[in-house]
């Protein structure tokens, strides 16, 4: 069963389509299919993936996004472009330099903690969709391992 994940405005930049795509990607609580659509629609198959210096495939990368939610709830306090740089002339493709502030919540222990995270995320077109092909970030969050 595919989940149509959202419709995308005619006019959505390319910091909207970076900020949607999170939003689906790890402030979905408790909807996994949104999730993993969001996933399979508009990350690419091939996509280079780094997160503090460690290289994931993008496969690897699902993984820990599954890990992040059967983990955390994380709550966004705000997101800031910090540079869009438009590919093509309608600025459907380029590269998008965020920063993000955000809560989680151990859902363990309930402990909460904030942090902030920055990334650099290339957007493509494959298909006549957007996509995400290259995703870096540098965060203060540092997932341990069970």
């Amino acid at each position: 069963m595919v989940v149509q994940t959202y419709q995308p405005a005619s006019n959505e930049t390319l910091g909207q389509f970076v900020d949607l795509l999170f939003q689906r990607l790890f402030f979905a609580h408790d909807a996994m299919p949104v999730v993993l659509s969001t996933y399979e629609n508009d990350v690419a198959a091939n996509a280079t993936i780094e997160v503090n210096g460690e290289h994931l495939s993008a496969a690897a990368f699902l993984e820990v996004v599954k890990r992040f939610h059967a983990t955390w709830l994380v709550k966004l306090s705000t997101t800031e472009d910090l540079v869009v740089v438009p590919l093509d002339p309608a600025a459907r493709t380029g590269v998008v330099a965020q920063r993000s502030k955000f809560t989680i919540t151990n859902k363990a222990d309930g402990k909460v903690s904030e942090h902030v995270a920055v990334t650099i995320v290339k957007v493509e077109e494959k298909e006549g969709r957007r996509v995400m092909s290259s995703y870096v970030e540098t965060s203060n969050f540092v997932e341990t391992q069970a």
